[in-house]
């Protein structure tokens, strides 16, 4: 495990902690379910849909699961399932439960750390998909055909 691997993985960790806090302050001892509107419908699809989604990819790698970029020493390339739909489907899950979040706490805080948490992935992705690519020569022909984080966009 490199240095630059477990300081995405914390920073990844940190800010999904800190969203998820602010989200259950935000609705819990706020009142927040007083409230609701449209656009906090939508936000809860977004946030369980992005973790169906998360832990569905996640449970599709199995054994080769792990949380930092480095892949595993019996790592082999997975482009089936929902890495047919993007590169990163488990970030891609992620990115769904903090627009979620955003939607349902409409917090400038939880605007924030969706942000640090894209910028984090963005980098995050780019550092195992160089990884990747020494490992996998056909890595480069999946890139053609697959988005990286977020289907039909980037």
């Amino acid at each position: 495990m490199k240095l630059k691997g477990l300081i995405f993985v914390s920073v990844q960790m940190l800010v999904l902690v800190l969203m998820t806090s602010r989200l259950i302050h935000l609705c819990y001892y706020l009142n927040f379910f007083n409230q609701i509107q449209f656009i906090n419908y939508l936000g809860w699809i977004f946030i369980f849909s992005g973790a169906i989604f998360a832990i569905y990819s996640a449970a599709f790698m199995g054994n080769l699961l792990t949380p930092f970029p480095v892949p595993k020493k019996e790592h082999q390339l997975i482009i089936n399932g929902p890495f047919s739909i993007v590169r990163h489907p488990i970030y891609f899950g992620l990115l769904m439960f903090a627009i979620g979040a955003l939607f349902v706490s409409t917090d400038s805080l939880v605007a924030l750390l969706g942000l640090i948490l894209f910028i984090t992935l963005y980098f995050k992705t780019k550092y195992e998909e160089e990884l990747l690519m020494n490992l996998y020569g056909e890595y480069v022909e999946y890139q053609k055909t697959v988005k990286r984080l977020i289907p039909f966009i980037l």
